[in-house]
């Protein structure tokens, strides 16, 4: 038996021709507190955040496929129960697919949102929970001393099979428009905080390939150079400055938004993201954002650290 509490992560091959990109898929069957289908537009603006990372996101993630003796099980926090997880037994999972739970529950303070990948259970043959468990991805970066001592066996690469995000129900005005034609500074943007907690189910602040670029309070990445991150060392430190197609706008990935401000994903967050192992491809970035500065609210993480 495999069990491991953090999602898959490894070395991606070089020089994989034609990968696809990820394929960002929604269950929403415990949202028990009916927060998507008592907001009709929220269903459409998550899925258009989903499509930041679907259309320049490429990888090569393999099916992971419970049959026989092979058995693989989900692990991820319920939606509308963040302190409880749930376990799925048998689960299977298309190529390139990422399962990502969601609902609504009252997360107390100023929590907006929380999200994280999921753990999983293996059993079986050895070559099924080696592949299943990583996706194909394959290798982890091993540093020795200069006696050819192993010191670390560090993670390169980020291959979920998906994870859970939950939003605020409780003392939260949302906006849920695609545009920001709408917003108000006494709504707090729901795509933005989507696009956020989506991330950490990719693996920012919450991965392996993450925490081996940690060094002390900065991240420092081959792409990002060495930058600052906040005090739980799974965000940006507060006021990051980056740019949207050259126009400056702070990160994504700081731990804060205010309300009536939209944040969209900027160049430094996708770069960490390349940086943790995802394949970002070069797509234009939104053209257009919005910074109304009012009342602030936090987002959160949900990370699955590694056990024994």
């Amino acid at each position: 038996m495999l069990a491991r509490t953090l999602a898959s992560l490894s070395l991606l091959a070089a020089a994989q021709p034609a990968l696809a990109n990820i394929d960002i898929q929604f269950d929403f069957s415990y949202d028990t507190s009916n927060f998507f289908s008592s907001n009709p537009d929220s269903v459409a603006t998550l899925n258009a955040a989903a499509s930041v990372f679907e259309t320049r996101f490429a990888d090569d993630l393999t099916a992971i496929t419970s049959s026989g003796p092979n058995h693989f099980s989900t692990v991820f926090f319920n939606p509308s129960t963040p302190g409880a997880d749930v376990t799925l037994s048998n689960q299977s999972v298309a190529t390139d697919v990422i399962r990502i739970y969601a609902g609504g529950a009252d997360l107390g303070g100023s929590t907006l949102g929380i999200g994280g990948p999921g753990g999983y259970n293996c059993s079986g043959f050895s070559s099924f929970c080696n592949t299943d468990t990583q996706r194909g991805q394959g290798e982890t970066q091993n540093l020795y001393d200069s006696n050819g001592a192993l010191l670390s066996r560090d993670a390169v690469d980020v291959a979920p099979w998906g994870g859970s995000i939950s939003f605020d129900n409780a003392s939260t005005t949302w906006y849920f428009g695609l545009t920001t034609a709408g917003l108000n500074s006494s709504e707090y943007d729901f795509y933005s905080v989507a696009v956020h907690e989506l991330a950490h189910v990719l693996g920012f602040g919450t991965s392996d390939s993450f925490e081996a670029l940690t060094f002390g309070s900065d991240f420092i990445g081959a792409s990002t150079g060495s930058v600052a991150l906040s005090a739980d060392l799974g965000h940006w430190a507060d006021g990051t400055l980056s740019t949207v197609n050259g126009v400056s706008q702070e990160t994504a990935m700081s731990p804060a938004i205010y309300n009536g401000q939209r944040k969209y994903f900027t160049a430094l967050d996708f770069t960490a993201m390349q940086d943790i192992g995802w394949q970002v491809t070069a797509v234009p970035e939104a053209d257009t954002w919005a910074m109304l500065l009012a009342g602030l609210g936090l987002v959160g993480f949900a990370a699955r650290r590694r056990t024994a």
